[in-house]
């Protein structure tokens, strides 16, 4: 998929949009980025008031024209897909971001009122919630004990995500928005003491679900999530000539793909108990881990990882598909008799996030996550959340419109003279 339009290629694409009434891009993005108006400024070349636009809608606009997955949001209900093909809208937002930077706009920002909200978690629903905070005169303290910026700045790898764009916008909002950072980890609303008028938790899910089977405790048993920030920060992986990677998500195919890049000699295979069409990755990150060489193994239940005291391979299960579930996916059951073994050299579990046991003052669900109700305050009056600790696993355009919902909630309920 191209990425990077020029100026004569974003033209021809502008050109190509509708403009529709009631547009169902606009609808189908978490932000709502006004998608027919940044367009048609793109078409009268005024790229300046284009990124107005997108910068206004969405803190994160330059991570999310590198990365958002299109096909999920704006691109899937195009009314030009009806005629060709859909707008290429990600590749607008890139071209605008490209060539106006935030520092170039004028920012028309108010005193600061006195207010000062905490903002637990520096990722992009803390960021989103920050920017959007100041825009209305209230400073925001973030507390964040790793870098600032989230999993795009920690966990995406370099070739899909430059660190001149996810650590330069995270900078850019930091800067330019006033927000204060704090070195601290908070895991309970004690620690804040009456310092703010509000607070907002954002921290995602720093945890990572456990396979249950045995050998989980051999040597060369990884974390993908782990092994992500091993190779962001550019230090180099032993993980041997054969891999296997257990998961369907985007965080199994991302640690996939990046072990391949790393070493392309490699053996690296994602092994998956449902099928291709039921993978939860994006169709792009897919693409890629393909055109790289990633081998998938489908319809294969984990049922031992076998080794001494290092991984020597995987036991599996061949499953069969059975009638979709509540959520639309199909489910799977075992086959009798079907077992096989794939030798590996190390095996990474990549089956999903958990949050961490934080915050036990808040109602949480049954999987742990922070219970919000429709203004995403808490069970705690001006306490509000956001992004995966709310949502689950879930996008980063998803995590800024929650960081951006409930800087719209706080600002009602500090509007209302009331403290935390």
């Amino acid at each position: 998929m191209e990425k990077k339009l020029d100026q004569t290629q974003a033209l021809i694409e502008a050109e190509r949009c509708l403009y529709c009434y009631d547009a169902p891009c606009e609808k189908a993005c978490p932000a709502h980025v006004p998608v027919p108006e940044f367009i048609q400024s793109i078409r009268s070349g005024n790229i300046k008031g284009a990124r107005e636009l997108v910068s206004l809608a969405n803190p994160s606009i330059e991570v999310c024209g590198e990365v958002c997955p299109e096909e999920q949001f704006c691109q899937s209900v195009c009314t030009r897909a009806k005629i060709d093909s859909p707008i290429k809208i990600r590749e607008l937002h890139k071209f605008v971001t490209d060539n106006v930077k935030l520092k170039d706009l004028e920012l028309d920002l108010p005193p600061l009122n006195g207010k000062k909200v905490a903002i637990i978690g520096g990722g992009p629903a803390g960021l989103a919630c920050a920017r959007e905070l100041r825009r209305y005169g209230i400073k925001s303290v973030i507390f964040e004990k790793k870098e600032l910026g989230g999993i795009p700045v920690q966990e995406i790898s370099k070739e899909r995500l430059s660190d001149e764009i996810s650590r330069g916008e995270a900078k850019q909002i930091l800067e330019l928005f006033d927000a204060e950072v704090r070195d601290k980890k908070i895991t309970s609303l004690n620690e804040l003491g009456n310092e703010f008028d509000a607070v907002f938790i954002g921290t995602g899910l720093s945890e990572e679900l456990e396979l249950d089977v045995k050998g989980v405790n051999l040597q060369s048993v990884y974390t993908a999530r782990k092994l992500l920030k091993t190779i962001k920060s550019g230090m180099k992986t032993n993980l041997g000539k054969r891999i296997g990677v257990i998961g369907g998500g985007n965080v199994a195919v991302e640690v996939a793909a990046a072990l391949k890049r790393e070493d392309p000699s490699r053996d690296v295979e994602v092994v998956y108990r449902r099928g291709l069409k039921e993978l939860r990755a994006f169709k792009d990150e897919i693409e890629e881990a393909l055109e790289l060489g990633v081998a998938f193994q489908f319809l294969a239940i984990p049922i031992e990882i076998k080794g001494t005291e290092k991984v020597e391979g995987l036991v599996l299960r061949r499953a069969r598909l059975g009638e979709p579930d509540a959520s639309g996916r199909r489910t799977f059951e075992e086959v009798p008799n079907s077992d096989f073994f794939i030798p590996f050299d190390s095996i990474v579990i990549a089956i999903g996030q958990k949050p961490s046991d934080v915050f036990s003052e808040l109602e949480k669900t049954n999987n742990g996550l922070i219970k919000v109700n429709e203004n995403l305050e808490t069970s705690k009056h001006g306490v509000f959340a956001g992004g995966d600790i709310v949502r689950g696993a879930s996008t980063i355009v998803e995590a800024v419109s929650d960081g951006k919902k409930a800087a719209q909630s706080i600002l009602k309920y500090i509007e209302g003279g009331k403290n935390v």
